[in-house]
């Protein structure tokens, strides 16, 4: 995920941002849904935090790319 948001960083273009904007919701998804998570670890709770950021990250993205520069492959 962290490469993914540094790339997002570096001024995109929007489809670009776009694609990458979904691959970041994508590992978020994962890490939101992982089954090995336990409530009483903090590492697991730090991760989820995070993750649940960069969902907002990505949606924040995709709210401010106009819908016809949206290109994802």
């Amino acid at each position: 995920m962290k490469e993914i948001t540094d790339r997002l960083g570096r001024g995109r273009i929007n489809g670009e941002k776009a694609r990458l904007a979904k691959k970041l919701g994508q590992e978020a998804d994962s890490l939101l849904t992982c089954a090995g998570y336990k409530s009483d670890s903090q590492d697991c709770k730090n991760c989820r935090a995070i993750a649940s950021r960069r969902k907002n990250m990505m949606w924040s993205i995709l709210k401010n790319v106009e819908p016809g520069q949206i290109i994802i492959r």
